[in-house]
C-alpha cells in the first residue's frame, strides 16, 4: 500500500477492482491509499486527498449521512472529487440518487473500458490540482495580508497628510488674497491721504516763507504743531504703502553681516535699558537684495513690538541664517523655492494668541491701548518682505514670539548707494520747471514753494498736456506718477527719454501700482509728502547733472 500526503483513496472490496485501480494510478505516478472499511474512507477524505474511487460494493457499506459529514469537514476551498463505479442496473436506485447532494460525485457505469476510467481519473485529478493551486494562492495572499494592511494604512496616512496640506495651502491662498485686497484698499487710501498731507505740509512751509522772521511765537508754535502732525501722517502713509507694496524700493545688494552691526545699535535704543539684545549671524550669510532703509524700518517695528511684549525686561535675539527652500523645517514658507536669507527676531515676552498671530500683519490691527500703537508696524514688515520678493511670517514659540523676514539671495557683489548730503535748501534761481500734477491744490502749493526759491514754474494738469507743451523752454520736468489720461508719470518719463533725452525728469509720488517700472528709467524720485529742501536739492542735482553731461 502506497501512502502519501496527497493521495487517491480507493474503497473497492473486490480484490480485482482494487488491483485495477492501483495499477492505473501507478501508471499516472499518483499515490494511493487502500481503504479496508467505510471508516477508513471517511478518514481519507481530508484536504490532502487528491480524489476518492469507490465501487458499488464499497458504497453499499457507506452511510450517506456519514459520507456527507466527512466531506463537510473540508476547507472552504476544497471539494474532493468522488468517482463511483456502479453497474448499469443499480444507477437508478434511490441510494445513487442521494449522491447528487453529497458532493463532487461522478458516476461511472460498469462495465466500462480502461481508457474511459483513466480519462475520468485524469479529469478528477486535474480539477483537484486546480483546487490545490487556489489553496496555495489563498495562503500566499494570507501571508501578504499583513503587508497589504500596512501598505493600506501607510497610504491612508499619506492621503490624510496630503488632504491636510491641501487645506493648509488653500487657507494660505485665501489669506494671501484677503491681504492683497486689503493692500489695494490701503494703497488707494494712502495715495489720497498723501496729497492732502502735501497740501498741509507745503502750506506750512509756504507760510513760514511768507512770514517775517519776527513772527509771533504763538504762530511759530502753531506751525510747529502742523509740521509735527504732517510728519506723523507722512510716516503713517509710508507704512500703509509699504504694506500695499505701492512704493518704490531702493533695492541694492546688501551684506547683512556688515549692515546689521549698525542696525543693532538702533535696536538697542528702541528696546531700552531693561531689555537685552543677542545677535547670531551665520559667518557664511549670503548677500541679499533689499532696501536697507526699509529693512531697518521693519526691524525697528518688530523690536518695538517685542519691547511692548516684555514690559518687565527680557531678551530679544536677532538671528540670521541661509535657507534653501522649500524646507520642512520652515513650513511657513512652503510656497517659496530657491535660496533665501532669513532674518529672525525672537523675544521671550508675553507671546500672541493664535487669533492675534493670524491678524497681526493686517493694517490697523493692534492689541495695544488707544494711543499706544497704530497697528501699522507689522503690516510694514509684511509689505516690505513681499515687495522684496521674499516673505514674512510669525511663529508662536513656547515662550514668546518669532517674526521672520525672508529675503532673496543675490549672486552680485555687495554695494551701497549713499544719498548726497544736503546743506540747507538749494537755490533754484532762474530754473525753468514744468510741474505736471493733476491735483490742483497740490500743484498750486508746489508751484508757490518753488517760486519762493526763485524758480519759474508752469503747470500741466496731465502727462498728455505736458507732451503738448514747448519742452525746449524748460530745464527740468517735475511730475506726479499717478495721473488720469493715456499716460501716467512713468509713461511720461519714458516718452521724454525717447523724444527729449537731454531733459531731466524728477518724479514725485507716494503711491505706485507697479514700482518695478522705474527700474529701467534714469529719473530722480521724491516721495510725497516731500520736504521743500529735499525737493529743491533733487531738482538742483537733476539740472546740474544735465549741465555736466552737456559740458562733456
Amino acid at each position: 500500500m502506497k501512502r502519501d500526503t496527497a493521495h487517491v483513496a480507493i474503497f473497492a472490496p473486490a480484490a480485482g477492482d482494487a488491483a485495477l485501480l492501483r495499477a492505473l494510478l501507478d501508471g499516472e505516478g499518483v499515490a494511493w491509499q487502500d481503504c479496508a472499511a467505510a471508516a477508513d474512507l471517511y478518514a481519507a477524505l481530508g484536504d490532502h486527498a487528491l480524489a476518492a474511487v469507490v465501487t458499488e460494493e464499497g458504497l453499499a457499506q457507506c452511510s450517506p449521512e456519514a459520507l456527507d459529514a466527512a466531506l463537510g469537514r473540508q476547507s472552504p476551498w476544497s471539494d474532493v472529487p468522488l468517482l463511483v463505479l456502479a453497474a448499469v442496473g443499480a444507477v437508478d436506485t434511490d441510494r445513487f440518487a442521494r449522491l447528487a447532494g453529497i458532493g463532487n460525485v461522478t458516476l461511472l457505469a460498469r462495465p466500462t473500458t480502461r481508457q474511459a476510467l483513466l480519462m475520468a481519473i485524469r479529469s478528477a485529478l486535474r480539477t483537484r490540482r486546480l483546487q490545490f493551486a487556489l489553496r496555495d494562492r489563498l495562503e500566499e495572499l494570507g501571508s501578504q495580508a499583513g503587508v497589504l494592511e500596512q501598505a493600506v494604512a501607510e497610504r491612508t496616512a499619506s492621503l490624510e497628510r496630503e488632504v491636510q496640506e491641501r487645506r493648509r495651502v488653500e487657507q494660505a491662498l485665501a489669506e494671501a488674497r484677503r491681504l492683497e485686497s486689503l493692500g489695494r484698499l490701503t494703497g488707494g487710501v494712502a495715495h489720497d491721504f498723501n496729497n492732502i498731507l502735501q497740501v498741509i505740509s507745503g502750506g506750512e512751509t509756504l507760510v513760514r516763507m511768507l512770514l517775517d522772521k519776527d513772527a509771533q511765537t504763538r504762530v511759530g508754535r502753531a506751525l510747529d504743531g502742523i509740521r509735527r502732525a504732517s510728519d506723523h501722517g507722512a510716516a503713517l502713509t509710508q507704512q500703509l504703502l509699504a504694506y500695499a507694496r505701492r512704493q518704490p524700493l531702493a533695492t541694492i545688494v546688501l551684506d547683512l553681516r556688515a549692515h546689521l552691526r549698525a542696525t543693532a545699535e538702533l535696536l538697542l535704543r528702541t528696546l531700552g535699558a531693561e531689555r537685552r539684545l543677542r545677535t547670531r549671524v551665520a559667518p557664511d550669510t549670503w548677500p541679499v537684495l533689499a532696501d536697507p532703509t526699509q529693512l531697518d524700518a521693519a526691524l525697528l517695528n518688530i523690536a518695538g513690538n517685542a519691547r511692548d511684549a516684555m514690559p518687565r525686561g527680557g531678551m530679544l535675539e536677532l538671528a540670521v541664517r541661509n535657507w534653501t527652500l522649500p524646507d520642512p523645517a520652515l513650513p511657513e514658507a512652503g510656497h517659496l523655492a530657491g535660496d533665501f536669507v532669513c532674518v529672525c527676531l525672537t523675544d521671550d515676552g508675553e507671546g500672541m494668541s493664535e487669533e492675534v498671530a493670524r491678524q497681526a500683519f493686517e493694517p490697523f490691527f493692534t492689541t495695544k491701548p488707544v494711543g499706544k500703537g497704530t497697528g501699522l508696524g507689522l503690516s510694514q514688515v509684511y509689505g516690505f518682505a513681499i515687495q522684496s520678493q521674499g516673505f514674512a511670517y510669525i511663529r508662536r514659540e513656547r515662550v514668546g514670539t518669532t517674526v521672520g523676514i525672508l529675503l532673496p539671495r543675490s549672486s552680485a557683489p555687495t554695494g551701497a548707494a549713499a544719498a548726497p548730503e544736503q546743506g540747507g535748501t538749494a537755490s533754484l534761481d532762474g530754473m525753468r520747471i514744468l510741474c505736471v500734477e493733476d491735483d490742483a491744490e497740490v500743484a498750486e502749493t508746489t508751484a508757490a514753494l518753488l517760486q519762493g526759491l526763485g524758480a519759474r514754474v508752469s503747470v500741466a494738469a496731465s502727462a498728455d498736456a505736458a507732451v503738448e507743451a514747448d519742452l525746449a523752454a524748460f530745464d527740468v520736468v517735475l511730475s506726479d506718477v499717478m495721473m488720469p489720461g493715456f499716460m501716467d508719470g512713468i509713461d511720461l518719463a519714458r516718452w521724454l527719454a525717447q523724444h527729449r533725452p537731454g531733459l531731466p525728469v524728477v518724479l514725485v509720488s507716494g503711491y505706485m501700482v507697479e514700482p518695478e517700472r522705474l527700474q529701467s528709467l534714469d529719473v530722480q524720485l521724491v516721495r510725497k509728502p516731500f520736504a521743500l529742501d529735499a525737493l529743491a536739492g533733487t531738482l538742483r542735482a537733476a539740472a546740474d547733472g544735465r549741465d555736466a553731461r552737456r559740458e562733456r
